[in-house]
């Protein structure tokens, strides 16, 4: 198998257990408007947000060193027992500083559920890392399947039915991935891989030397990606986060794409050990970007209407929100593209310079802008971290060198990037301005698929005639 057939195929098999548990997630969101508030959406998705920054922390990013070493055909139940025992102390310890953390205004009243929830999602995190190195996708889809439609039918008795509010929300995403968690433990028979003679301390040293240069790489992300839902509702209030939440979530098809191809691409860069000089990594990039391009204009073409169908009447505006948020989303995923490169040549240090750079321009401008332009001052924010992030990782692999079709791609750009002005600025944008915005996107992202195609046949015809010569 080819290397573009392999990770075509290692793309369709996570995206189908991921498609369905992303996309009932994507799908609730309408549920959600319906049974919560703006205010109780807005505490309960900071509640979830917190559990996910937490997981790097507590963890020392260690399932990205089990993911790392286990493709380098390490031993895995020492890799997996020594990731293990990290995750064994951190429980004791967080257990141990329960009275403080109890304290914290912010989970007070959640307190158990919340510690219940980030010690289950510790463990799936590094269950998922470990089934996913191993090679069992189909597992890793399988169980991502069935976890969507417990998510799905545990929201609809905790909300619905027994009017739960935040606690429900939480609930239902405890009882999910507590699923997913013993699925995967026992459907990949993990538990044959953990003991405690297996503990090696070298190795776990090499390990956390890799991951632990990601526990800032993922806060300063996670602060681009979600700091502003906290100064949001500092100076508006949680109903206001609850509005942008909702916003954020229509990009979240977008993230969804990108997370499921980051996965099968880190598998087969780091596997075959693929140079960011490669020609292969940069024509994967150029089709990685004009399926984004397109995805995100399709995005942009249907959310005003989308929003006014699906959303209650306390979240009909949140569309206007949503242009400067999908672009953020696809510099994100531009730059965990490249990310892939820094795995590869475990640089992972050089990741931190380019992560806190965008944090600092994102916290910083959403101080500044949220306090006059509202919510609108927070996707600006968003976007334009997202964008020095990207630019950075982009000089600092060179990789603007080695970008193909570059008039194309920058073209493409500045029409998203007027496009998400328009939408932003106009209360009702015009259908046939934004039709001349996704025709010209379209027709030029065509092109460059259509040239990409051509130049790989071309290849393929000429190696299989020296081949046969």
């Amino acid at each position: 198998m080819n290397r573009y057939k392999k990770l075509g195929w290692n793309t369709f098999i996570i995206a189908l257990g991921s498609m369905g548990s992303k996309f009932m997630i994507f799908l609730l969101v309408p549920f959600y408007t319906f049974y919560l508030s703006p205010a109780e959406y807005g505490k309960a998705d900071i509640l979830m947000m917190t559990v996910s920054i937490l997981i790097p922390i507590v963890t020392l990013s260690i399932a990205d060193g089990v993911f790392r070493y286990t493709m380098e055909k390490v031993s895995k139940k020492q890799v997996f027992s020594s990731a293990c025992a990290i995750l064994l102390l951190a429980g004791v310890i967080l257990l141990a500083l329960t009275p403080i953390l109890q304290a914290i205004p912010m989970v007070q009243d959640y307190y158990w559920i919340f510690f219940m929830l980030l010690l289950v999602q510790l463990w799936n995190t590094l269950f998922q890392q470990q089934v996913r190195a191993n090679g069992k996708l189909i597992l890793y889809s399988v169980s991502g399947l069935l976890m969507s439609g417990i998510l799905l039918i545990a929201n609809i008795i905790f909300l619905k039915y027994f009017h739960m509010g935040v606690a429900g929300y939480l609930y239902a995403n405890l009882l999910a991935f507590t699923f997913n968690t013993v699925c995967l433990f026992f459907g990949a028979k993990l538990y044959k891989l953990f003991s405690f003679r297996a503990i090696n301390k070298p190795l776990l040293k090499k390990m956390l030397f890799y991951s632990l240069p990601l526990i800032p790489n993922a806060i300063l992300w996670w602060i681009m990606q979600v700091s502003d839902r906290y100064i949001l509702t500092f100076f508006l209030g949680v109903a206001a986060n609850g509005l942008y939440t909702v916003a954020a979530k229509i990009p979240s098809l977008l993230s969804m794409i990108s997370s499921i191809f980051f996965q099968a691409w880190s598998i087969s860069a780091i596997g075959d050990k693929v140079k960011q000089n490669d020609a292969f990594f940069a024509r994967v990039f150029t089709l990685f970007s004009c399926l984004f391009f397109v995805a995100t204009e399709s995005i942009m073409m249907i959310v005003q209407p989308f929003s006014r169908v699906l959303f209650s009447s306390a979240y009909q505006d949140v569309w206007s929100y949503v242009p400067f948020l999908l672009i953020a989303v696809l510099l994100s995923s531009f730059s965990s593209f490249l990310e892939v490169s820094y795995m590869v040549e475990k640089k992972t240090k050089q990741l931190l310079f380019t992560s806190l750079k965008g944090g600092v321009v994102n916290v910083a401008l959403a101080l500044v802008l949220i306090p006059f332009i509202g919510i609108l001052g927070a996707s600006i924010a968003t976007l334009l971290g997202f964008l020095v992030t990207w630019l950075l990782r982009m000089k600092q692999t060179k990789f603007f060198g080695q970008l193909e079709y570059k008039k194309t791609f920058w073209m493409s750009m500045g029409l998203l990037l007027a496009q998400s002005i328009y939408m932003s600025v106009v209360a009702s944008p015009n259908w046939w301005i934004q039709g001349m915005f996704a025709l010209g996107l379209f027709i030029s992202q065509g092109a460059v698929v259509k040239q990409l195609f051509a130049t790989i046949r071309l290849k393929k015809s000429v190696g299989g005639e020296r081949k046969a010569w």
